[in-house]
Order: structure tokens, then C-alpha cells, then sequence
């Protein structure tokens, strides 16, 4: 992915950031009621109407795992809503997959504007917890790797998270929680704002 040196990455950053953060916090408020007392899940019937708004057209761009021209789309497979027994196991049913969203949006961010290379120890932190988010929820840590200091609000990465599941996977628990994923990008983004106001500064004398 191609670096970018635009003036405004912090600005545009907190912008991106706290978008990020919308979508977790509604998601989540959707989704409450299922995850503490099991309620109805989602009825995916009331997503056809956003489906159907396309600009595609793909019945042109039918072919087989082949290459070969198909005359008909193949069926869509229907999705469906798992059950679970407990909160834990909803929690992270439906957690998981927008916290480690965000945390992928955001640190892809810092990389293509070059904020990863910052030693500010919650920068560390997101791109430690990027690194587990790719690799199946789990931390890869080896025993000899350096590793810059990464920690955040208490919760610190070192080499003894190696095997360690990043979010809980309903049975085994996890090294942070939703609520951390959100309170990180909220520090982020009083980073990101701190950096502006430096730079501005900068700029004005």
C-alpha cells in the first residue's frame, strides 16, 4: 500500500476515527438486546431493500470457477442467524467482526500515512493488536522478537500474550474487550488531535 504525505492525514484522521466509532456504538445498540436477554435477532429480509440498490450488473459478469460464460447466476446462498446459550458466546458473535474491523480500518490508516512509525506507546498498542486481528484472533508473539513498548490504559502487549486470543471467543477469554477497542480509537483520535494542533501551530509561526 502506497504511503501519502497529505497535510490534513491528522484532521482526516479523527474524521475517519470517529466514524469508525458511530458505526461500533450503533451496531452495538442494535444489537443489545439480542446479546443480553436473547431476543429476536435481526430479520435479514429488511436488508433486501438496501440490497436490491445496486449499480453493478452482474448478470454481466457471470462465469463458472472455470472462466466459462454462465447463462444463470448461481443461487445466493441464504444467510442465517446462529443461536447461542449465553451472552458470552453472542457478545462474540457479534463483536468481534466490527471491533476487528475498526482496528484494521484505523491502523491501515496509520501505516499509509506513516503514524505506525510513531514509538507513542498506544500506536504500538493498535498495530500489536492489528497483528493478532489478521492472524485468527490470536497473538504470534516470538520469544526473541524486539519489540517497542505497546500499551494502553493498563493493558500492555509483551511476549507473554504469544497464543493469547485478542477478543474472547465465547469459551476462552480474551486480552481486551469491545469497550476497549472504543476507548482506544477515542484516544486515537485525541492523538491525531493533539498532532494537528502541534503542526498548526507549527504552521503559524
Amino acid at each position: 500500500m502506497p504511503e501519502s504525505r497529505h497535510p490534513d492525514a491528522c484532521r482526516i484522521g479523527v474524521a475517519f476515527i470517529e466514524a469508525q466509532l458511530t458505526a461500533l456504538v450503533a451496531y452495538a445498540s442494535l444489537l443489545s438486546d439480542w446479546i443480553d436477554r436473547g431476543a429476536p435477532p435481526p430479520d435479514f429480509a429488511k436488508a433486501q431493500p438496501l440490497l436490491a440498490r445496486k449499480r453493478s450488473h452482474p448478470e454481466a459478469h457471470m462465469h463458472s470457477e472455470a472462466g466459462t460464460p454462465m447463462k444463470a447466476p448461481p443461487p445466493e446462498g441464504d444467510l442465517s442467524w446462529p443461536s447461542f446459550d449465553t451472552a458470552e458466546q453472542r457478545i462474540a458473535f457479534a463483536l468481534i467482526v466490527p471491533s476487528t474491523n475498526a482496528i484494521l480500518a484505523v491502523a491501515e490508516y496509520f501505516d499509509i500515512h506513516r503514524f505506525s512509525a510513531s514509538r507513542a506507546p498506544e500506536v504500538q498498542f493498535l498495530m500489536r493488536v492489528r497483528d493478532a486481528a489478521v492472524n485468527g484472533n490470536v497473538f504470534h508473539i516470538a520469544a526473541d522478537e524486539y519489540m517497542p513498548h505497546a500499551a494502553y490504559a493498563g493493558l500492555i502487549v509483551d511476549h507473554t500474550l504469544d497464543g493469547t486470543l485478542l477478543f474472547s471467543d465465547g469459551v476462552k477469554p480474551g486480552f481486551m474487550e469491545f469497550g476497549d477497542t472504543v476507548g482506544l480509537l477515542r484516544y486515537l483520535v485525541k492523538l491525531l488531535t493533539s498532532m494537528q494542533s502541534v503542526i498548526s501551530a507549527g504552521d503559524a509561526g
